[in-house]
């Protein structure tokens, strides 16, 4: 009988991690579902991170050194120039490109195979997390629960595949750390603490947030108990991440420095000036800088105590269950900050719970282990304060998941004392938790699913890539109107492009091909792609003085003070001409954005059109009765040529009553910017209409409003 009741009890034993295992290969199924590209987002940066790392990923080589460098341009006398993005440790992306290898040259499956391997730690680091609280409650239903309920919120379900090492990776190393500080706390073993250090130190930074209060909190304990072995040991653990982590950076700004020449000082190597930006010891200046780049991408960022303890305090909130979050809540959090005093009180709100858990935790008899669960849930806070220029990132609410996992920690096991251990109140609790975390993973799926057009636009985009190197690998190449189909030229075509040495388009006597969309009267090399295409440099310039003749021939339809605006009639295409006469060369930099081209740093340029037909207008446009075409986007094609700018934006297909036409610049305030906009309605005669019938009545524009 006892024997059969010892069989009986090892079985049980093994069902949590076997219902941990089926609820989180959700996410893998789910997950997929998505499709090989992402829904473009500025405002969640899932995107644009995604696309930033994975080109990082892809240029690693012993070529380069291992450096991490976003893209090699060829500067004005044909001189190779990095773009360093060196500020991570190198582990986490030769991972990535690991994973890629075997889809060299297919874009798209490299990028599906990096979020699989996201997912992949995903799914271990909520594994160790599992191991962990199984040694720190003693409960495997209870560390089941926790674990499920933990890992099913909004910020770790929408950014467990987003392909960064500062995403799934970063925490898989910080939850390594942490299963250590439950192996030492249960067992002993402190020499698999430190080993789990240094790895974790390989993978990223936020090891520290973690292992900051849990020094503090383990040196006290240890004082207090006259323990002095615990007190060296928790000093040790210190000093080895302390020097083991300045090793792994110090390692990183050597390459860079070499990879920059060894012509700049160290404290102006990129890297270094954005790891003091972000941790806010930079100065008033890179601050101010920081501010008017957010505020220019549209952003507003607050980064006093009070701003950012007010979102630690949302983050929390959204800790629930997505699909919590999602019937009861909007289904997505909220970014905006409240102004001052709201943000002030929910401020000491945060502060008042933050002391209100850790007191409880020690207090609570149920947890034999205080100090790991408390380190964990303090994790996210200590990051948050000690990066306050890093920590608004929307995806850092992923590093906030030891908040609610300390928090069921410590409920679940009450229950079971409340109850008594005949109900199973965790036994429940964990049950409870596989349909959760798997309703919340779908829900998840289809909220961040992008749309069919969008998936086959990307797909095309990046078939087209594919069919380009095949004929330009190891060219130097000009990016000239691609970004037309690369939404946001500034990450999405680094990706796209890894590998190339790329060139300013005012640079064309380095360029051996161009890639841009398709030209009327150039022959492309790549006939068969469908949205971006290779052409030669003599082509390309033939072409393109077409339109330069038009801006020196033809009558502008809008004449403001900082451009002339030409309508062209071109093929099957109908075009908007902007022409600048004088247009220093610093305006345009290594930029390809045409409001720079067009207005300098800080503002832009937008078109607005009208259609005759509302119908035209995509779903979400109806509302508004205009299309949006280069409102705060890179839509716009452009470049410059002895001293005159020249930038070209591509109408709609579908017969046009009105365009509006205008500015926008950016103003500085203490938020981070307001609008001032100067818009003017483009008049012309007559009709303009693409597609008309022939024997239809023209319909002419209506009268130019005041500007204004």
């Amino acid at each position: 009988m006892a024997s059969n009741a010892q069989g009986r009890m090892r079985r049980l034993s093994t069902v949590p991690i076997v219902l941990l295992f089926l609820a989180l290969a959700t996410v893998f199924f789910f997950g997929g579902g998505r499709g090989h590209s992402y829904q473009i987002d500025s405002a969640n940066h899932h995107d644009g991170t995604t696309y930033n790392h994975m080109t990082v990923a892809l240029n690693l080589s012993p070529e380069h050194d291992f450096l991490g460098f976003h893209s090699l341009t060829l500067d004005e006398d044909g001189d190779l120039t990095y773009q360093p993005y060196n500020r991570f440790p190198v582990l986490g992306h030769a991972l990535i490109k690991l994973a890629t290898l075997p889809f060299a040259d297919d874009a798209s499956m490299r990028l599906a195979a990096a979020r699989i391997l996201m997912l992949a730690f995903f799914v271990a680091v909520a594994t160790l997390a599992y191991l962990a609280l199984c040694r720190l409650t003693a409960n495997r239903w209870a560390a089941l629960a926790a674990t499920l309920l933990a890992f099913s919120s909004y910020y770790a379900l929408h950014y467990n595949d987003m392909v960064a090492t500062l995403g799934a990776i970063d925490l898989f190393g910080l939850m390594l750390v942490w299963h250590g500080m439950a192996v030492f706390a249960t067992e002993g073993r402190f020499g698999q603490l430190l080993a789990k250090t240094c790895v974790a130190l390989l993978l990223g930074w936020h090891v520290y947030a973690l292992l900051l209060p849990y020094l503090l909190l383990g040196m006290v304990a240890a004082f207090r108990r006259r323990d002095g072995m615990g007190a060296r040991r928790h000093l040790t653990l210190g000093v080895v991440a302390l020097t083991f982590g300045t090793m792994v950076l110090a390692t990183n700004f050597a390459r860079e420095y070499l990879a920059l020449g060894g012509e700049v000082a160290p404290t102006q190597l990129p890297s270094v000036e954005s790891m003091l930006m972000r941790t806010g010891l930079a100065g008033p200046q890179a601050e101010d800088d920081a501010r008017a780049g957010a505020a220019e991408r549209g952003e507003r960022v607050e980064r006093e105590w009070p701003a950012v303890a007010a979102r630690q305090l949302k983050r929390i909130a959204w800790s629930v269950p997505y699909a919590v979050g999602y019937f009861v809540g909007s289904g997505k959090p909220d970014s905006d900050l409240p102004k001052a005093p709201a943000t002030v009180v929910l401020g000491l709100v945060l502060a008042a719970l933050v002391v209100a858990v850790t007191v409880v935790l020690f207090l609570s008899p149920a947890v034999r282990h205080r100090i790991p669960l408390v380190a964990l849930a303090l994790s996210g806070p200590c990051w948050a304060f000690g990066m306050p220029n890093q920590s608004w990132h929307p995806f850092e609410g992923l590093f906030d998941v030891g908040i609610p996992l300390a928090f069921f920690a410590l409920l679940l096991p009450q229950l079971d004392r409340l109850f008594g251990d005949r109900v199973g109140a965790s036994m429940l609790a964990g049950v409870a938790a596989v349909p959760t975390f798997a309703l919340s993973s779908f829900l998840m799926a289809r909220a961040t699913a992008p749309d069919p057009e969008h998936v086959a636009y990307e797909r095309a985009l990046a078939a087209d890539v594919d069919s380009i190197r095949e004929l330009a690998v190891g060219k130097t190449i000009l990016v000239s109107e691609a970004m037309d189909a690369c939404k946001d030229l500034n990450v999405n075509r680094r990706y796209y492009f890894t590998g190339y040495v790329t060139v300013m388009f005012s640079n064309t006597r380095f360029a051996d091909f161009v890639v841009s969309e398709r030209i009327e009267g150039a022959a492309t090399l790549t006939p068969a792609n469908r949205v971006m295409f290779l052409y030669d440099p003599a082509s390309h310039a033939a072409a393109m003085s077409w339109y330069e003749r038009q801006a020196t021939r033809g009558v502008p339809v809008l004449d403001s003070p900082d451009y002339d605006l030409y309508l062209l009639e071109r093929g099957t295409r109908n075009e908007l001409l902007y022409f600048r006469d004088h247009c220093p060369e610093h305006q345009i930099n290594d930029r390809f954005y045409a409001q720079n081209i067009l207005m300098g740093a800080g503002s832009h340029v937008f078109v607005h059109v009208w259609p005759t037909d509302a119908n035209d207008l995509s779903v979400d446009r109806r509302q508004f009765g205009f299309e949006d075409l280069v409102d705060f986007k890179p839509l716009l094609s452009g470049w410059r040529k002895d001293g005159k700018c020249y930038a070209v934006c591509r109408l709609p297909d579908y017969d046009i009553a009105r365009i509006e036409a205008g500015s926008a610049t950016k103003r500085r305030t203490s938020y981070g910017g307001i609008l001032r906009r100067d818009s003017y309605d483009v008049t012309w005669e007559g009709s303009f209409s693409p597609r008309r019938a022939a024997g239809e009545v023209p319909v002419s524009p209506p009268a130019a409003e005041e500007s204004r």
